[in-house]
């Protein structure tokens, strides 16, 4: 049986880890508490606390269980859930480790938002012009692991992000004055970046830097209004612009193109989402 371990047991990684269980994978996971440890031992998956301050906090034993025969290391770990002025240096900290361990690759999760607010449609060749303190971070965490000798590592860059307990309904249901009505959006379901990491790990070799973003962009007053009306909450109020804005569209498309990827929510407005 393979055996992955999951860095972030949280809205992603818990039901990561059922699928892949459900396809036969030995999972281990991490959570930084012990009642979130015990949650998800509850559901059935083997987990451990460790945290990141940066240093890797973690007894020996669990590391061991944790690390040791492990096919991939799953990085579910956004720079808000650590220090973000130290989210590099807890990577390096989590990836070294299992470089020791001799795990031979890691699928990280990165963020568009490491395009910064450039307009027009971006593949992943654009520049990376992020200039949040959390999108920095990403993208030095994607430099540090690009140039890595001795481990293959595929990045999976994140558009916003909707599905069991994130309605995107709620994000600005009742706001006045809102800017930005006829710019595109750009999401994707949880259940497309547990499909995506799934065939990621089927593939013999790594490498790979992929979008991951539904195709279709509705302009974001018609998917606010339509996702707050239809959880019957007060939709948000846009100011009127008289020109289409031209925004930035995230291609996720070459994922599909190269591994025969298919998002299951290609339509944000139809997305499946629940409070």
């Amino acid at each position: 049986m393979k055996k992955v371990a999951i860095i972030g047991l949280g809205w992603v990684g818990l039901p990561l880890a059922q699928a892949l269980q459900a396809n036969d994978w030995r999972v281990v996971g991490t959570k930084t508490t012990t009642d979130g440890v015990d949650a998800a031992r509850a559901v059935g998956i083997e987990a451990y606390p460790l945290t990141l301050t940066p240093e890797l906090e973690c007894a020996s034993e669990d590391l061991i269980q944790l690390m040791s025969e492990s096919e991939a290391l799953v990085i579910l770990l956004p720079p808000s859930k650590v220090n973000v002025e130290q989210y590099v240096e807890a990577i390096e900290t989590v990836v070294n480790c299992a470089v020791t361990y001799r795990v031979p690759k890691v699928i990280f999760t990165s963020s568009t938002s490491v395009y910064g607010e450039q307009n027009g449609e971006l593949t992943e060749e654009a520049e990376r012009k992020g200039s949040t303190a959390s999108a920095r971070a990403l993208i030095a965490a994607e430099q540090w692991l690009h140039q890595l000798p001795n481990i293959s590592v595929d990045i999976l860059r994140l558009a916003g992000l909707v599905g069991e307990k994130r309605h995107a309904g709620r994000f600005l249901a009742g706001k006045i004055e809102v800017k930005g009505a006829n710019q595109p959006v750009n999401m994707v379901h949880q259940d497309d970046v547990i499909d995506a990491i799934l065939l990621l790990l089927q593939q013999p070799k790594g490498g790979h830097i992929y979008n991951l973003c539904a195709p279709i962009h509705p302009t974001r007053a018609e998917f606010y209004t339509h996702a707050a009306q239809s959880i019957g909450l007060v939709p948000p109020q846009f100011i009127e612009e008289e020109s289409i804005l031209d925004g930035k569209i995230i291609n996720g498309n070459k994922i599909c193109q190269e591994l025969g990827f298919e998002y299951q929510y290609p339509n944000p407005s139809l997305m499946n989402m629940t409070l």
